[in-house]
């Protein structure tokens, strides 16, 4: 869960790492290989872009201070 700034920079830079990682496999690996290699960094994608979501959308409950 992330709860800081700097953890959601974080975050979103491990995503732009995974995604870059997934493009070079693409370029080396069969399909089928690619499809393996990929589902679980596909997820971990998945998860971490959640997360990223929800921490910059918390606190969007609370009305804004006048």
């Amino acid at each position: 869960m992330i709860q800081t700034d700097d953890q959601m920079l974080l975050a979103q830079q491990c995503v732009t790492n995974l995604r870059r990682i997934l493009l070079e496999a693409r370029k080396v690996h069969s399909q089928q290989d690619y499809l393996r290699l990929a589902e679980p960094i596909l997820l971990e994608v998945q998860q971490r872009e959640q997360e990223i979501l929800e921490y910059l959308s918390s606190g969007l409950e609370e009305p804004l201070a006048s």
